[in-house]
């Protein structure tokens, strides 16, 4: 029991400083759309999504992610990904200048828990080259992801949680100290979705979306996504 209550009161401690800084809130609206094939059953894959967002509650578009992959199934669970991501960000000041483009790799485990519950872990790594910006980001990100088909239906239920986390810090330049070394955000999503097809389903809801900020203040931004999946 003493134990337990130390460690609750450490636990305690260390989050109050987080609770009381200053943080902001926004709310926007993500699509993406996603298309993957497996060239009619063989080990090699392509994936490509194209998701445009907003923020300032939904009343400013604030960038588009274009991003192209190639994969190959090591396995019946486990696949390996490479590819590259362009995050186009958006302002009345430039359309598209600041684009930072993202050498990335991927590591992704499939698997059918039980015929209603399907599991997806994903690794991925990222080198992030931003513009204007002589310094390299490396980040890592960690996604859980799981979809409950519901019986006697085409429905399902998912929900997933990603971390990013940043290797090393940026102190000079453009980016001096907004990129820095540890936690940098973490997506939180439930929806529900539809198989409207076998090659075609669509899901919504609610996503989460905390950026831990080093220069600023922390953002909190509550986000409606929508998934438009297409897989041939």
């Amino acid at each position: 029991m003493r134990k337990t209550t130390s460690l609750s009161t450490v636990l305690l401690l260390t989050a109050t400083p987080t609770l009381a800084a200053p943080v902001n809130d926004d709310a926007g609206v993500w699509i993406s759309s996603t298309y993957q094939t497996d060239f009619g059953g063989s080990p090699y894959l392509a994936f490509l999504e194209l998701a445009p967002r907003t923020k300032k509650d939904n009343n400013e578009f604030a960038q588009i992610i274009v991003r192209p992959l190639l994969g190959y199934k090591l396995s019946r669970n486990l696949q390996l990904w490479a590819g590259y991501t362009w995050q186009g960000e958006h302002s009345e000041e430039n359309a598209f200048e600041m684009a930072t483009n993202d050498i990335m790799q991927q590591l992704q485990w499939i698997d059918n828990w039980t015929p209603e519950l399907n599991f997806q872990y994903r690794f991925r790594l990222e080198q992030r080259l931003f513009a204007h910006e002589n310094a390299t980001g490396h980040r890592m990100r960690h996604r859980v992801r799981l979809v409950y088909s519901l019986a006697d239906s085409k429905a399902y239920l998912i929900a997933s949680d990603e971390l990013f986390v940043y290797f090393n810090s940026i102190d000079e330049g453009r980016l001096a100290h907004s990129v820095q070394s540890g936690v940098n955000q973490n997506r939180s999503y439930v929806g529900i979705g539809y198989k409207l097809t076998p090659q075609l389903n669509i899901d919504t809801g609610y996503q989460l979306q905390y950026v831990h900020n080093y220069a600023t203040p922390d953002l909190t931004n509550h986000i409606w996504m929508t998934n438009i999946n297409v897989n041939f």
